[in-house]
């Protein structure tokens, strides 16, 4: 046991000069650090600012996606991707989550649109609502035929799931604004990739990224 805290406070001692000096060398350092002390988790913005656990408290969540019309119009089911992909990603991290053919069957009978969470709240059994609306999305470089580059912009709100007098109510205890581009440095060209291949692949970087917020992730996983 004191030989490994002796090592280990060795090579923390050599990684902090390491950086101090930013030789290109560090590089083998850093991933040696990462083989002895493991690769840290980074835990979720919600966990940060709510203390709630999702897999260890083992709530149930609902995600609602939604966008503006002249989005559905350009790509009818972008809603469905981002909510498809979020619930994909919980499932694996063993979330438990509402099935969105079920809230997609609710939403088929009032008529797609809902003004109050708290009407979400009163007809399915879960703990907290996911909202992720969506105000922008675009897949074109900006000024640049022929290039893309995806961009989004929206607000992520969470809602606990309450009784009140009887009534099942939805309460905001999160809030987050949601901002995004890809790629970060060069846009991607229209010769290598089409539009929809390139509108599939953003869709998916939205979901991940959106889906991070909720569950602790190693710092060396990748976005799709």
């Amino acid at each position: 046991m004191g030989r490994t805290l002796l090592l280990r406070g060795l090579l923390t001692l050599t990684l902090l000069a390491c950086l101090m000096v930013t030789q290109p060398g560090c590089s083998l350092m850093v991933m040696a650090g990462k083989a002895l002390m493991g690769d840290p988790k980074v835990p979720s913005l919600f966990r940060q600012r709510t203390g709630i656990d999702l897999i260890e408290d083992e709530k149930t969540v609902l995600i609602v996606s939604t966008t503006p019309e002249f989005l559905r119009l350009k790509n009818s089911a972008v809603d469905r991707d981002i909510t498809e992909g979020v619930y994909r990603r919980f499932r694996r991290k063993e979330i438990k989550c509402i099935s969105p053919s079920k809230v997609d069957s609710w939403l088929g009978r009032v008529g797609g649109f809902w003004e109050d969470p708290s009407e979400i709240a009163e007809e399915f059994e879960t703990d907290y609502i996911i909202h992720f609306d969506l105000d922008s999305i675009s897949y074109v470089e900006e000024n640049s035929v022929g290039f893309y580059r995806g961009k989004a912009h929206g607000q992520v709100k969470v809602y606990a799931v309450r009784e009140v007098g009887g009534k099942r109510g939805a309460f905001l205890i999160f809030e987050h604004e949601y901002k995004t581009a890809y790629p970060n440095h060069y846009p991607i060209s229209a010769d290598n990739m089409s539009q929809r291949a390139f509108a599939e692949k953003f869709t998916k970087r939205i979901a991940d990224e959106l889906a991070r917020l909720f569950y602790d992730y190693r710092s060396t996983e990748t976005v799709d």
